[in-house]
């Protein structure tokens, strides 16, 4: 997990802003500080269900292994960061059917005050 400045938070962002998601494929997840863990994984993991309705199989699948990609490294955290915690996860590919699954993890330059 890298805590970025500033400076290194835009440049990140403009990279992410490269990135396509085909479809609902590309998942971001905001954790403030001393937010419990476990209760964002409890909610992902019910999110991983509702994701089973989507229609395109391709689609489907891209949603749920971002998902399970977030909920296994939450599970390695034991808490959130001095300043919360961003997770940015999903199909990155720009060849459909093909899977690149990336996850970004950082910690902003100041604190979160929202969960989303």
């Amino acid at each position: 997990m890298a805590q970025l400045t500033k400076d290194e938070l835009e440049e990140f962002l403009e990279e992410l802003e490269n990135y396509k998601g085909k479809h609902t494929e590309l998942i971001t997840v905001y954790i403030p500080a001393g937010y419990d863990v476990n209760s964002v994984q409890r909610q992902l993991e019910a999110e991983k269900s509702t994701a089973a309705n989507i229609k395109s199989t391709s689609t489907r699948k891209n949603v749920v292994d971002a998902l399970e990609k977030i909920v296994r490294h939450l599970k390695s955290l034991k808490k959130t960061p001095e300043n919360g915690l961003a997770l940015f996860c999903g199909n990155v590919s720009r060849v459909e059917g093909q899977l690149d699954l990336n996850l970004w993890d950082i910690e902003p330059p100041m604190p979160l005050k929202i969960r989303l």
